[in-house]
């Protein structure tokens, strides 16, 4: 990645406009329940930024607060109903940011991206790829890698097809 860029955002309508003109310090994919059902999504996606480095550059007054938990304020847009950030009370030099309404990275180093709370992930979505899976926060043990799975090309060529030889051959022919 090279040189961070400062990157705008806008909520669903575009009431709200911001820009982050320093990196953001850490992004993480939370599989929390309570991030689920706040995005109504699989798992939420937050780039922490520097409190000092946020820009709102319209539509502060339409900004309300929903506080999700003690301490924790999200903030959305009265109008679409896009959450813009979460305000940590635990983190004051810090800003919760949705990257997903960003026009660009947030600027976050790649080896500060995990998941978090992956032990409370829907039971039926497997978490891919090799980022960190943290149990519950950040200073919680990783979640122990399970088998990797074989390659979709090696498994369907040690299955048996379910097509009578005579009908492969004549596939492959064509």
């Amino acid at each position: 990645m090279g040189a961070f860029k400062p990157v705008s955002g806008h909520c669903q309508c575009g009431a709200v406009r911001f820009r982050i003109t320093k990196p953001a310090v850490r992004t993480y994919h939370c599989h929390c329940s309570m991030c689920r059902r706040c995005h109504g999504t699989l798992f939420a996606t937050y780039a922490l930024a520097l409190r000092a480095g946020l820009v709102i550059e319209s539509g502060a007054d339409n900004l309300s607060t929903f506080s999700s938990s003690k301490g924790n304020d999200r903030r959305f847009c009265k109008t679409c109903g896009c959450q813009v950030f979460i305000d940590v009370a635990s983190k004051p030099d810090l800003v919760w940011t949705m990257p997903g309404i960003m026009d660009g990275h947030p600027g976050h180093p790649p080896e500060m991206e995990s998941h978090i709370y992956v032990d409370s992930k829907v039971d039926w979505y497997d978490i891919h790829g090799p980022l960190p899976q943290h149990v519950k926060g950040t200073l919680s043990p990783l979640k122990r890698r399970q088998a990797k799975r074989r390659p979709a090309a090696k498994a369907a060529a040690s299955r048996p097809s379910r097509r009578p030889a005579a009908k492969r051959r004549a596939k492959r022919r064509r």
